[in-house]
């Protein structure tokens, strides 16, 4: 169940920007998504379908707010530990809840942003 995504999608469709798919799934975005997925989906949450569930929360589309930002200030909910990064609902082994614990599409652009320093420096492709 993809409530939060569901709930967002339907209170919030007026300030969902379009973005055409051949932008979403640009090998940029590709390659940041899947560097993402390395440290937010663990464990028993990397089933074959992972990237799936992750499109589900229309997450891609947050890639493009923190790209070339400067600063990123953020207002979201944490995980609690133990609990899938999906929904934040299910119970997974507490070593599954990723170290950035920020939870549902705003954890994802957290990770993002992190994710252009981690090296120490800012790494140009991501």
């Amino acid at each position: 169940e993809e409530w939060a995504s569901a709930k967002a999608k339907e209170t919030q469709k007026h300030a969902f920007e379009h973005v055409k798919k051949e932008v979403l799934e640009d090998r940029v975005v590709s390659d940041a998504f899947d560097k993402a997925g390395e440290r937010r989906v663990l464990g028993s949450q990397r089933t074959p379908d992972w990237r799936t569930r992750v499109a589900e929360m229309a997450a891609r589309r947050n890639f493009l707010q923190v790209r070339y930002a400067d600063i990123v200030y953020v207002v979201g909910w944490r995980l609690e530990k133990g609990k899938d990064q999906f929904t934040g609902r299910n119970d997974v082994s507490p070593h599954e809840t990723p170290a950035l614990d920020v939870g549902g599409g705003t954890g994802w652009a957290c990770q993002w942003y992190v994710d252009r320093f981690a090296d120490g420096r800012e790494d140009p492709a991501l």
